[in-house]
């Protein structure tokens, strides 16, 4: 049986963001108060539209939309920052860049040094979901490297931060 006392407080002292319209918080929170709208019809050249668009909706195996929250600049991403080299970067899932950036941020954010964590036990869970980066790979085995399983394997991404931030 798992047991949490009423009483534990809890504070969030540090965070970061990238959402569909939005590369931080500051976006975020202009993007809500104005009520914008940043569902688009997808980043071009991520699928092949013409194969895979039905317009009947009840056609198994198609979409009938790629309309969708998406993210922007997914590979503006500084890899010397984390200690990457841009080959590892590059095959790195942007999930695993995000979270990287993200956390870094949200640790500025909290006023809290890197350094400051080095070797801590630090508990890190992480949720990840999509395989695309790992699939748009594969397609073509010539660009795929050592680095392929590390970038794309969802089980490893809290490893990626906790293995770069040393907790």
């Amino acid at each position: 049986m798992f047991v949490t006392p009423k009483d534990v407080e809890i504070a969030i002292v540090g965070a970061s963001c990238r959402l569909p319209g939005a590369k931080n918080r500051t976006e975020f929170n202009r993007l809500i108060l104005s009520g914008i709208n940043s569902v688009s019809s997808g980043p071009t050249g991520r699928w092949n539209v013409g194969k895979l668009l039905h317009p009947n909706p009840s056609m198994a195996g198609f979409s009938y939309t790629f309309a969708g929250g998406y993210l922007d600049d997914l590979f503006d991403f500084d890899p010397a920052v984390f200690g990457m080299s841009p080959r590892e970067a590059m095959e790195a899932d942007p999930q695993q860049r995000l979270l990287l950036e993200t956390v870094y941020e949200a640790l500025e954010d909290a006023w809290i040094p890197r350094s400051s964590l080095r070797g801590a036990d630090v508990g890190v869970y992480v949720g990840a979901s999509s395989l695309d980066h790992g699939s748009i790979m594969a397609a073509d085995p010539a660009s795929i490297d050592r680095y392929f399983m590390t970038g794309n394997t969802l089980s490893v991404i809290s490893n990626r931060l906790s293995h770069n931030f040393d907790w």
